[in-house]
């Protein structure tokens, strides 16, 4: 199949949907209500302008939800990837106003270049989403985190200056511009600096984290309309950055320069879409984006003698596109058809010079039925990815035996048998293609790796409650998880370049349990959460092998979070504490490889202040409050006691 063949089958579905629904183009208002009410609902929600933590960046959101790990290396300019319930970061999405943010050199998505600045919420769906007119990379999602920009409702204009420890130093400017009734404009800007010193415990002594540094500037652009009966919007974003890389802690002799590694950023996207109601019965909605990255990695063994010479340059450019309708065949049910299409390039000189190029197609049908009290949906994707490659020796395009297929059902079902009762029940296969990093930039190649798939089924137990000025929700969420096929890196005798292989499966059998309070009245509001994750993810990939029956690296059996939130007229105040139990990094469960259990403490307190034609906003929070030792990274020491001041002037 062809790209000219996928967009034929885009306008076949079109013009079938449009005729059927020209049959009846007037519907009850009740099915209207009804084909917006999700099947599926976030099991995390934050909204960003009611938190008070002062969050920096996405990352610092996610690091308390339920099930989540955040791997840290440490520093404002430090690697942050997330991974949900032990499925590992290549198997969660990540997307931005419904479009999954990409990375075909290697899958890994840094959180960390993301900031909280015109993010409305942060929603985390552990097995999948249920809202309407999603693309068809949406259902394909082991879970996904979904990030959703606030949209300009009157001109404003909005000034934000952090800084703090580690020299970090944060203004942003955002300016929104409404232009009569159908159009509306939002840019922003933001430089991020800080030196990423911090001192820590090494041994029988105090050392400086060096090399952590980073500078990075973010400009965005967004525009927002109506257009032939619909809506739409255009996002621009650039975003540039320079930084180091601090390495691993180990015992050398004083003075020696731990890393040298640096890397160059330069990114840039630009991402649009429209949908629109064409009768009460059928919705379209397209969406596309355009995007160039490049980014220069560097060791420096002229800095470190013992780093292995590396000077690497990729260049990755990818095109998408997706068209996704639904329609509303009869009160109870309906149907949804997406279509996704992806072409991923890059461009790099390491290894042979090899120039691989992508393009996958998904193709997503799905049904749902929706009651007041009962509501099901059913979906089936399919997946198609074909790999060229060119060459020096080749001189040309090869690859006839590049094509991966997979296919992706999932299931769920929501029971409200009473108003303060709530069950989902979902199951679900997923798959994960090989980067290209893991098929051509392994020691030897293996352009015969098969997609990593995991089977999960789980289950939502929702308890809710009003009674007067309380408010109190409880959650416990049982779920299972098979990854067979699962990649794995083989070293050789150089650390940089690696041998892939399909070997093993991993069992993940754990529960997620949330309990909140909350009591609002008169202005005054208070809110307790208790979360904890148990997660037993074992390695069975070898029976009788010394891994055999191990937890998986990184992943810790017992992990949770306590906050506190307390609102009074115009001061607010936060705790958060975090708690992890011991883990491992490697599958081989010994002391050598034993990661010590550690929590840690944030506390912020903000004051809103009333000015003439403006509001101002001061905030100060201080992270690691009792200044404990550890890592979330084996051989990364996280900061000590930190603190960061905010200040936010509005017009």
């Amino acid at each position: 199949m062809t790209g000219r063949h996928f967009i034929a089958i885009i306008f076949a579905s079109v013009s079938c949907l449009a005729n059927a629904q020209e049959a009846d183009t007037l519907v009850a208002a009740s099915v209207l209500s009804a084909r917006e009410r999700p099947v599926v609902r976030a099991s995390e929600e934050l909204f960003i302008p009611s938190q008070v933590a002062i969050p920096m960046q996405v990352a610092d959101v996610l690091r308390h939800f339920t099930g989540v790990q955040l791997k840290d290396y440490g520093g404002v300019g430090g690697l942050k990837t997330v991974n949900v319930r032990s499925l590992g970061s290549e198997h969660v999405g990540i997307f931005l106003d419904g479009v999954q943010i990409d990375n075909a050199q290697n899958m890994q998505v840094d959180l960390g270049r993301f900031s909280t600045e015109g993010i409305s919420s942060v929603s985390l769906f552990n097995a999948m989403s249920s809202n309407r007119l999603q693309s068809a990379r949406e259902y394909a999602s082991g879970a996904a985190v979904h990030l959703e920009a606030s949209r300009p409702e009157h001109d404003a204009l909005k000034f934000r200056l952090r800084g703090g420890s580690s020299g970090t130093f944060n203004p942003s400017v955002k300016w929104d511009k409404l232009h009569g009734k159908n159009l509306a404009l939002r840019t922003e800007a933001e430089f991020l600096t800080s030196n990423g010193r911090y001192r820590y415990p090494c041994f029988d002594t105090t050392l400086v984290r060096e090399n952590g540094d980073i500078g990075a500037l973010r400009l965005e652009g967004r525009l927002y309309g109506n257009i032939a009966g619909g809506e739409w919007d255009l996002h621009a974003c650039g975003y540039a950055s320079e930084r180091g890389y601090p390495g691993p802690v180990i015992r050398r002799a004083a003075g020696f320069p731990f890393s040298a590694e640096r890397q160059e950023d330069m990114d840039a996207f630009i991402r649009g879409g429209w949908n629109r109601d064409w009768t009460t019965r059928y919705s379209t909605a397209l969406k596309f984006k355009f995007s160039d990255s490049y980014m220069h990695y560097a060791t420096h063994p002229e800095k470190n003698p013992m780093a292995i010479p590396c000077d690497l340059h990729y260049r990755q450019k990818s095109a998408y596109l997706s068209l996704a309708q639904s329609y509303t065949i009869s009160q109870p049910w309906s149907v949804d058809f997406s279509t996704d299409l992806l072409e991923n390039a890059l461009d790099s000189d390491v290894g042979q010079f090899v120039t691989p190029r992508r393009t996958s197609i998904w193709a997503a049908l799905a049904c749902r039925m929706i009651y007041d009290k009962v509501r099901a949906s059913a979906s089936m994707v399919c997946l198609g990815a074909w790999d060229r490659l060119k060459t020096p020796q080749a001189g040309g395009w090869s690859g006839e035996d590049g094509f991966r297929n997979a296919w992706m059902p999932s299931a769920s079902l929501y029971w409200t048998p009473a108003d303060w009762l709530e069950l989902d029940i979902y199951a679900k296969k997923t798959y994960r293609l090989p980067s290209f990093n893991d098929l051509y930039y392994s020691q030897m190649g293996n352009s015969s790796l098969q997609p990593e798939s995991a089977s999960q089924a789980g289950a939502d137990i929702r308890l809710e409650r009003q009674h007067g000025a309380w408010h109190t929700l409880a959650r416990i969420s049982p779920y299972y998880n098979r990854v067979t096929n699962k990649i794995v890196a083989i070293p050789t005798s150089s650390q940089f370049r690696w041998t892939m292989l399909n070997i093993g499966r991993a069992d993940i059998t754990g529960a997620d349990l949330k309990l909140e309070e909350e009591y609002l009245r008169e202005g005054l509001s208070l809110s307790l959460c208790l979360r904890y994750s148990l997660q037993r993810a074992l390695d069975h990939s070898t029976e009788g092998s010394l891994t055999w029956g191990n937890q998986l690296p990184y992943i810790p059996l017992h992990s949770g979070s306590i906050s506190f939130t307390a609102s009074w007229e115009r001061w607010a105040l936060a705790w958060d504490t975090g708690l992890t139990g011991e883990r491992w990094s490697r599958s081989a469960n010994t002391a050598d490889y034993r990661i010590a259990p550690w929590s840690s403490s944030d506390l912020s307190i903000r004051r809103s202040i009333p000015l003439p034609r403006a509001g101002l906003s001061v905030g100060l929070s201080c992270n690691n409050v009792f200044n404990r030792r550890y890592e979330i990274v084996q051989g990364y020491p996280m900061p000590g006691t930190n603190a960061m001041i905010n200040l936010e002037l509005n017009w």
